[in-house]
């Protein structure tokens, strides 16, 4: 156990490490869904262009306006 120090516990750094990644995780988790939010109320050109990668995502996932009509979202 390379990451385990004698009494099992992982090491400050390796510790320190993990926070750090599921603090960026948790970011980009909460950034996906800000974008999201923005996108479904009608900030499409705002999405398409800061953050164009998301907008080819959420145009696959919403291509179907009827599904945006029934959520009463606008596109």
């Amino acid at each position: 156990m390379p990451n385990r120090s004698i009494n099992g516990e992982a090491p400050p750094a390796a510790d320190q490490t993990h926070r750090i990644q599921v603090t960026i995780d948790s970011l980009k988790a909460n950034l996906d869904s800000a974008v999201e939010v923005a996108f479904l109320h009608g900030a499409v050109e705002w999405v398409r262009l800061t953050y164009p990668a998301h907008y080819q995502r959420l145009l696959m996932r919403f291509d179907d306006s009827a599904l945006l009509a029934e959520r009463r979202y606008l596109h």
